[in-house]
């Protein structure tokens, strides 16, 4: 375990107990939690902890008296598209999501937000927070950033639907294009905080960016999935 990673420790040990479970079969045992405390110096308390991050992901399972063990995870399996929207996406297998904690706000661009949106660095932009539930967990954290000069306020209102099928709906502005990154990434206190996950835990983040006419860029919006669950995404064919 690498001490001076700046990981916490627990989930150090996590990540080494996960890739030990993932190789042995279903029902068998993990060592007991005073032997991993032993084994890896520190606390019980840090070990209970990181034997939560894997009960709560779903692949150990603890039985009073008996101890830990191996088991299958009860993932969810969603496959999707990222064309256009990740919201249309999940409408398009059938899932119902919604959207609690809206806040909307101007914010001085962050430098790399700048350098996508084409604007100069500090440049007031609007920025809409979000988390979207599926089947009453929380699904994704988006954090959008939005062309003041580009995009209307539209937001001052509640909305049900994306940012940017909203603007299309405005009929103020089209999307021509839309580019999609993905990355591996730590959560944060704020993403761990609206996923409830662990800070430091692995998510998945997406960023779009979309054009309008002429490959003017006016929208970055960003979701940051928990690992907990299993995402296939494939473009169009």
């Amino acid at each position: 375990m690498n001490k001076s990673s700046g990981i916490p420790q627990y989930l150090c040990i996590a990540d080494e107990q996960r890739a030990k479970l993932m190789t042995m079969p279903i029902g068998a045992p993990l060592e007991p939690e005073q032997a991993l405390a032993v084994e890896y110096g520190v606390s019980r308390d840090t070990v209970r902890r990181a034997l939560d991050v894997l009960v709560r992901e779903g692949i150990l399972t603890r039985e009073r008296g008996r101890g830990s063990f191996r088991t299958e995870p009860k993932e969810t399996l969603y496959r999707f598209t990222v064309e256009p929207t990740i919201i249309d996406s999940i409408r398009r297998v059938g899932i119902e999501s919604r959207i609690r904690n809206l806040s909307i706000s101007f914010v001085p661009a962050p430098p790399g937000i700048a350098e996508l949106l084409k604007i100069p660095p500090h440049t007031k932009v609007r920025r809409v927070t979000r988390v979207r539930m599926a089947e009453d967990k929380p699904f994704a954290y988006g954090t959008a950033y939005l062309r003041t000069d580009m995009v209307p306020q539209i937001f001052r209102r509640e909305f049900k639907t994306s940012l940017a099928e909203l603007i299309v709906s405005s009929r103020l502005l089209h999307i021509e294009s839309l580019h999609v990154e993905f990355r591996a990434e730590l959560a944060d206190p704020t993403v761990a905080e609206a996923l409830s996950v662990p800070v430091g835990s692995a998510v998945l983040h997406v960023e779009l960016l979309c054009e309008g006419y002429g490959g003017v860029p006016m929208l970055v919006d960003t979701f940051c999935f928990p690992s907990s669950q299993v995402l296939h995404f494939s473009g169009p064919r």
